[in-house]
């Protein structure tokens, strides 16, 4: 479903994803995991097909076919994408934003199909935002405007969901309301999951599989059970010997 063969990327001349190489098969559930820095929200932000540069849509492969092949609306229909942070520029109702979701699915002067309409309901209500339908992203806060881009990723009904740091402004509540209805998705309608994490709780509860990264490097990729284990998360984070990791992914230190 999901190829990555080499894949190398710059900022400035500053590798950021050196080299890496690794296959989500389709419904898998994979998280991302690894110190600031090492490459994780540049790995989706190419998968996404975000990074014009043709090295990279050749590296990155959609169902045996490199991104370099896709159009923008045939990529879109199969990759939705989640980013970390999302700026206000032009402000929307949040039923309109989330609309923004079927536009792979409409022709180029529609504007929502009753069927539309449906699915944007039915998202709203999953991600818990349908009371703020009506609201401005403006008037949201940080937790609101991300369950909103969640529920607009949703409204794609893509087979592959890209999300980077998707808990990060929710309270632990929603954590679980996100992380639960993700899992329903992967097992219900085999929807491929890959999502950046930094609780490696979570990653141990939801995922299947998890990728390691370390400077831009795949440092381990497997079943989540033999990747989060101590040795690898000391390696990749610098850790000393006085850090410790218990079954459920929780890090804690002996000398706080």
């Amino acid at each position: 479903m999901l190829s990555i063969n080499n894949l190398t990327f710059s900022y400035d001349k500053k590798p950021v994803l050196d080299g890496l190489t690794f296959e989500v098969p389709a419904g898998d559930f994979c998280a991302v995991i690894g110190p600031n820095g090492s490459g994780k929200s540049t790995l989706l932000k190419a998968v996404s097909g975000l990074l014009p540069e043709a090295a990279v849509r050749t590296a990155v492969s959609v169902d045996g076919q490199p991104l370099a092949d896709y159009t923008p609306l045939e990529l879109a229909r199969k990759v939705a994408y989640v980013p970390q942070r999302v700026d206000i520029v032009f402000d929307f109702t949040v039923f309109d934003t989330v609309m923004m979701g079927r536009h792979p699915h409409q022709s180029r002067w529609e504007t929502g199909t009753p069927h539309d309409r449906e699915v944007v309901t039915e998202m709203l209500d999953k991600t818990g935002v349908l009371a703020l339908k009506d609201r401005m992203l403006s008037q949201l806060s940080g937790g609101e405007v991300q369950r909103v881009m969640i529920a607009r990723a949703m409204a794609q009904q893509t087979p592959i969901l890209l999300l980077d740091e998707p808990l990060s402004n929710l309270d632990v509540t929603h954590k679980f309301e996100v992380m639960r209805l993700l899992r329903t998705l992967n097992r219900d309608q085999n929807v491929t999951v890959l999502i950046v994490v930094h609780d490696f709780a979570f990653a141990k509860q939801f995922a299947t599989t998890t990728l390691l990264l370390k400077s831009g490097k795949r440092l381990a990729y497997g079943p989540t059970d033999e990747v989060i284990i101590l040795p690898m998360i000391r390696d990749a984070f610098g850790l000393g010997d006085d850090y410790r990791l218990d079954e459920r992914g929780n890090v804690y230190c002996d000398n706080l």
